[in-house]
């Protein structure tokens, strides 16, 4: 337990006792002095006067006691919040402590200002949790060299038919393996749910890409992950539609669909199949003359991308060892709200490796059956990160930002300002923070861990 008591010339007075109510959670007791509560009600009156128009009255001469008759319900709410906020500002900023989650205050419904006499009010609040990191010099990372061959530069030139290819919409066709279909996704709370069931989520238009037995016939509606899309959409057509009934992956964003028993409900509208672009309507794109050249660019490409493969690598094996070696507790309240942020993240990194927007959806898809146990430990790696940044000192500069959203604009064959524009509002740009720092971080203790070559 510990006791603040701060210089009262240069703050309001107040006392505030600390303790310790759970991992990374703080208790404050915080007691205000009626001094300081007249003081706020005054203040209250004095700012209400000056404001109020009353019939009769001339703006800033109503009486005090008319004032009190007729606002002092609304006066009474308006001083406790202000005094809720200025005081537990001040208490955490007194005690230096480091925040993470919204202040809990413990029967705020039951807490008025008192006539006379001092207030109190307890309140509870997650803090970054304390702990050692293990020592940098002590890591180890193994990595191989991926030497590319002409069969890795015919296989992306392949891709980038397909990436920059032509869609078509087929009429009356029957759906098969490669397709997109274009369909009105509904999901229902409930088993075998029928259609006045709650809904949970609804998307018209949605498109699903139709995977054979080499991606195992896997497939994801709506961010959720289906072992049997391929086959259960195959042979089917517009007009015709497609239930599926399983639990919400335990990883899912939305809360009522989160482990839940829910309906999939597929309408299909349309199916389009992909014509892949010529190797000659490719040359132009990449301001190449001709196939031999376009195939060098290529394999430039191919080697940027394993190198990046080969960070993130190195990375993941940084990662950890720093995790597996930290020991700390965690608040139990970040836990579903780490979900979100650590698919943003995640879907930072593989656009940042080049990953194509398929591939990121489908891997996100499969994270989210990952369920709490990888949440946690995804949290458990961004404090560690982030303790280990704030050691090293490591910041990100607004250019190397801008830079990172050029290279993923680049790989995605879009304009940055466009791209920038949309993570912004998607609020994507704290997350792109986060992960450049974390790369940062890690390339630092990189420098400092053991590296062999394979």
């Amino acid at each position: 337990m510990a006791e603040s008591t701060p210089d009262t010339e240069a703050r309001p007075e107040q006392s505030v006792k600390i303790e310790d109510a759970g991992p990374a959670l703080k208790r404050l007791i915080v007691e205000l002095p009626e001094s300081r509560i007249k003081d706020k009600i005054e203040e209250s009156y004095v700012t209400l006067r000056d404001d109020a128009v009353l019939p009769g009255f001339r703006r800033g001469r109503a009486p005090r006691r008319l004032l009190e008759k007729r606002f002092a319900e609304s006066i009474q709410g308006d001083v406790k919040n202000q005094l809720l906020s200025e005081s537990y500002t001040q208490a955490i900023e007194d005690a230096d402590l480091d925040v993470i989650g919204e202040p809990d205050v413990k029967d705020i419904e039951k807490l008025d200002v008192p006539e006379s006499g001092p207030m109190s009010y307890t309140v509870e609040v997650e803090v970054t949790p304390d702990f050692e990191l293990p020592a940098f010099d002590g890591l180890k990372v193994t990595t191989a060299s991926a030497e590319v061959t002409d069969d890795d530069v015919t296989k992306e030139i392949e891709e980038l038919r397909e990436r920059n290819g032509s869609m078509t919409v087929v009429e009356d066709a029957t759906v098969s393996e490669g397709d997109y279909v274009e369909s009105d996704v509904t999901i229902l709370l409930g088993k075998d749910a029928a259609d006045d069931a709650e809904v949970a989520f609804s998307q018209n238009g949605a498109y699903t890409l139709v995977h054979g037995e080499d991606k195992e016939f896997k497939g994801h509606v709506a961010g959720i992950l289906i072992g049997d899309l391929g086959k259960q959409l195959t042979g089917k057509k517009p007009g015709d539609t497609l239930s599926i009934s399983m639990d919400g992956p335990d990883g899912h964003e939305n809360e009522k669909i989160k482990g839940a028993p829910i309906t999939i409900k597929l309408a299909l509208t349309k199916v389009h199949r992909l014509a892949p672009a010529d190797v000659a309507d490719l040359l132009p794109r990449f301001g190449m003359e001709n196939e031999d050249e376009l195939k060098e660019r290529v394999r430039t490409m191919i080697e940027q991308k394993n190198e990046q493969t080969q960070q993130a690598e190195s990375h993941k094996q940084l990662t950890e060892q720093l995790v597996d070696g930290t020991t700390l507790e965690l608040p139990e309240g970040l836990k579903s709200r780490q979900i979100e942020r650590a698919l943003q993240r995640e879907r930072m990194q593989m656009l940042y490796q080049g990953t194509s927007t398929e591939e990121v959806e489908a891997k996100l898809a499969e994270t989210r059956t990952q369920g709490e146990e990888a949440a946690v430990r995804q949290l458990k790696t961004f404090f560690v990160l982030d303790k280990a940044a704030k050691n090293l000192e490591i910041d990100v500069t607004e250019n190397e930002i801008n830079g990172r959203i050029a290279m993923m604009a680049m790989q995605q064959q879009r304009r940055p300002e466009k791209l920038r524009s949309e993570m912004r509002n998607r609020g994507e740009l704290e997350q792109l923070y986060l992960s450049i720092r974390e790369q940062k971080t890690l390339d630092a203790i990189l420098e400092k861990a053991t590296v062999t070559e394979a």
